[in-house]
């Protein structure tokens, strides 16, 4: 028994793993395959972008010794996880997951159950503002049961605007997605880490122009990519590429859905009152403008040299590759 007794000390004070986080990347490189069975003349419906891409970053991160679980923040929302490659880590990769839970205000109901938060509560026809505390008792599906000095109400449902303010984020959740990989380092060093993987949410479109040239027998053709990202995630100067081709692929989308937060004070329809549906009314739009006489100075400047022509296509096997110029 004593054995016992003096374990538990040991093993409690046994420390957790360390927690390195990588915010953001210094470079990053999105190569983006386009939906092989785009119909509608090739036009993107930015709802349902079924092509994907393949991101490459580069990140700096310093490493203990030992085991640790390495954080990498701002990675795109339709990320792939088992498609993740991280090389450059001295103990190389363990085990890697993608975190799912983001924040959001049904994730915040969910972390604060049976806790304590502060109510912002505004009287609508006075305009009086008071602060009181209350307890959440269910939700965040079908709505939010809260339980105040009051009694127990539906948030939302008493003609009050309701502003629930919550103490601090609960542990677990992040504002975007975050990949985490468990490694053990040999040593404790600074590295400089590439993570790549494949997302979905992308496609690209092409458009052109045709124009006759008077001799009435060749013509100039111009032509302009249109990227979409339907992620969350921008990818400020990033080296862009666009691939062109059906590349044999099976057709699978993976995206994390946040829910979102619905307050239905009366989800069963028990108290009708034949309300009508509220209508938006129609807002006249004035335009109002000016003749505005430009100097002949200013009129008459050149205009601007055109852009550089872009780089030939390059062969990937039996697809092309084109490189968007910076």
């Amino acid at each position: 028994m004593r054995r016992a007794l003096l374990a538990l000390p040991l093993l409690a004070a046994a420390p957790s793993e360390p927690v390195v986080t990588s915010p953001a990347p210094t470079a990053v490189a999105v190569t983006v395959y386009r939906n092989p069975y785009t119909s509608d003349g090739g036009r993107l419906d930015l709802r349902y972008l079924a092509g994907f891409a393949l991101v490459t970053e580069t990140r700096t991160i310093r490493l203990p010794a030992g085991p640790a679980t390495l954080r990498f923040e701002g990675v795109a929302d339709g990320i792939v996880p088992v498609s993740a490659i991280v090389a450059g880590l001295p103990g190389g990769v363990i085990e890697k997951n993608r975190d799912a839970r983001l924040l959001s205000p049904a994730s915040l109901v969910d972390g604060y159950l049976g806790r304590r938060v502060t109510l912002t509560r505004t009287d609508r026809k006075s305009g009086k503002v008071r602060v009181e505390e209350a307890v959440i008792v269910a939700g965040p599906a079908g709505g939010v049961v809260v339980r105040t000095p009051e009694g127990v109400e539906a948030l939302g449902c008493a003609g009050l605007g309701d502003k629930p303010r919550y103490p601090a984020v609960p542990a677990g959740l992040t504002a975007g997605p975050v990949l985490s990989v468990e490694t053990v380092s040999p040593r404790a060093a600074t590295a400089t880490v590439t993570l790549s993987y494949l997302a979905s949410e992308f496609d690209w479109s092409a458009s052109y122009v045709a124009t006759l040239r008077p001799d009435g027998r060749s013509l100039d053709l111009f032509a302009w990519l249109t990227l979409a990202n339907g992620n969350a995630q921008a990818f400020p100067a990033a080296e862009v590429q666009a691939v062109a081709g059906r590349l044999n692929r099976r057709d699978q989308r993976y995206r994390v859905v946040v829910a979102p937060l619905r307050l239905d004070c009366y989800p069963l329809g028990t108290t009708t009152s034949d309300l009508r549906e509220r209508t938006r009314e129609t807002e006249d739009i004035v335009v109002t403008g000016s003749r505005v006489v430009m100097p002949a100075a200013i009129m008459a400047s050149p205009p601007p040299p055109p852009p550089p022509p872009p780089p030939p296509p390059e062969d990937l096997g039996d697809l092309k590759l084109y490189r968007v110029p910076e």
